[in-house]
């Protein structure tokens, strides 16, 4: 029988006890595996604190064990082996894993960043009967913490970006100034936590609402609209501190004659998440189905230029929430670029390119990659005039509150060597990211400006006389699938 993994709806999620007995099972089905011993800092620290044991945690039974050859591949395990694995003991270390400090609990929940780059190479995810979700146990036990001792002041504010943005952007040139002055980020990082050294977001001197809100606020109503209509999930990022990544997305989808609807939204909630604010989250989910239903049901579908929004969108509102509004919302959901192949592969996306890109390093997301969609910023990045695509797969390891933490700072920029390595060194070179938090850590680390991939497709289109050109032609026939 297959484990039941409470949702937070359930009484059953937030009780301590059960939540301990949970990280035990599960801790011991991963100390058993190891196959993501190099994904994180999160499995080390479990791996050497149970080896570090004084006990006997090696599995009675061979057919258990998982063996490791010298290029750090797994060997196939006996197919019967866990079918005959009692569930109190299911790889045989469960004395060990009894006997693991709650410590070791609370510091590997603290190092999980939630990349949940686990979760597709998990060979025990559900539908499987051992049922691990790593990722989602991690933010189980944050919520856990915060209902019985509150949110940290750290975690409310990186926690909340809509404040922070709408704040930083009624006097952005001051904000941006004092983000630069020494000593007001000594102070940030003893009051609020985020390290001074860390790259922040610059406060844009016109948020996405306002460049959108005059040309575009008289749209019909979209069950009024025939042809391609979408309904954009800007983000936060996008709202306050990369407006232009949005005008591209709305210039882009206009010229191959998409009607583009932005209405006002709230964050997508994974900020509170990471600092286990469930009601904050659940509450911003719901207002935001409440206001794009209305749009799906009108034939909309709903595309976003962010990957942890995106995947929060398809996933994790209709996890949250538990209602078919949330799940309607989830079904007509496409990361930006992933609906931009899609429209490709249909031969309804204009590419009357005006303008050659030349090489680009693009850096994929881990959440994209979760997705299970295909490199798709890739795919349609490499279509363009004189592209050289070279795809970076490794994790910025920021997520988009623990990179920013002091304490963390250091071991973030330690575990994304291996994607900066791999960065293109050429100055001529494009960087680019769907990422606009993975953005912060490439640009500190490379010293060059890192793009959206949306930023090169609307450049490669003509840039700033995009929106002219698809004035001009009017809307664009769809074009014969290749």
């Amino acid at each position: 029988m297959a484990v039941h993994l409470p949702s937070p709806r359930e009484d059953l999620y937030w009780d301590r006890d059960a939540l301990t007995a949970e990280e035990k099972r599960v801790f011991e089905i991963c100390n058993g595996c190891r196959l993501c011993f190099n994904l994180c800092p999160s499995f080390p620290a479990l791996f050497q604190a149970v080896d570090a044991l004084d006990v006997d945690a090696g599995p009675a039974d061979p057919a258990r064990s998982i063996a490791v050859d010298a290029h750090g591949n797994h060997a196939a395990m006996a197919e019967d082996a866990h079918a005959a694995t009692p569930r109190q003991d299911v790889m045989g270390q469960l004395e060990a894993l009894q006997k693991l400090p709650l410590s070791v609990h609370e510091r590997v929940v603290d190092l999980c960043y939630q990349c949940k780059l686990c979760d597709p190479i998990c060979p025990y995810t559900p539908p499987h009967e051992f049922a691990v979700d790593f990722p989602r146990l991690m933010l189980r036990h944050k919520a856990v913490d915060a209902r019985q001792h509150g949110v940290p002041l750290q975690d409310r504010v990186l926690g909340n970006p809509d404040l922070v943005g709408r704040l930083g952007t009624t006097l952005p040139l001051v904000a941006n100034a004092g983000a630069a002055v020494r000593l007001n980020r000594v102070m940030m990082e003893a009051t609020v936590g985020i390290h001074r050294d860390r790259q922040l977001p610059r406060f844009a001197s016109q948020t996405f609402q306002e460049w959108y809100g005059p040309g575009h606020r008289k749209l019909p109503p979209p069950d009024q609209v025939s042809g391609r209509k979408v309904v954009l999930f800007y983000t936060c990022s996008v709202q306050w501190n990369e407006p232009q990544v949005g005008r591209a997305a709305v210039e882009v989808l206009e010229h191959s004659g998409v009607t583009v609807y932005a209405p006002e939204l709230k964050c997508c909630g994974m900020p509170a998440l990471d600092g286990g604010d469930v009601p904050r989250a659940t509450a911003w989910a719901a207002h935001n189905v409440q206001v794009l239903l209305p749009f799906v049901q009108a034939g909309c579908q709903v595309v976003c230029p962010g990957p942890t929004c995106s995947y929060m969108l398809k996933h994790e509102w209709k996890e949250y929430l538990g209602t078919e509004q949330a799940q309607q919302v989830a079904a007509a959901s496409f990361d930006l670029m992933e609906y931009l192949h899609g429209m490709r592969k249909e031969g309804a996306l204009v590419e009357d390119y005006v303008q050659e890109v030349g090489e680009i390093g693009y850096h994929v997301p881990c959440h994209l990659k979760i997705q299970k969609i295909g490199f798709r910023s890739r795919d349609v990045l490499k279509k363009l005039p004189g592209a050289k695509v070279k795809l970076v797969d490794k994790c910025s390891c920021m997520d988009g509150t623990w990179g920013m933490k002091k304490e963390y700072y250091d071991l973030s920029k330690q575990w994304a060597k291996p994607m900066l390595e791999q960065m293109p060194q050429d100055a001529a070179a494009t960087l680019s990211s769907d990422c606009l938090i993975a953005k912060l850590q490439i640009e500190e680390g490379t010293g060059k400006p890192v793009q959206h991939p949306i930023e090169i497709v609307w450049k490669a289109l003509g840039g700033e006389a995009l929106a002219g050109r698809t004035a001009a032609a009017g809307p664009a026939p769809a074009k014969e699938t290749e």
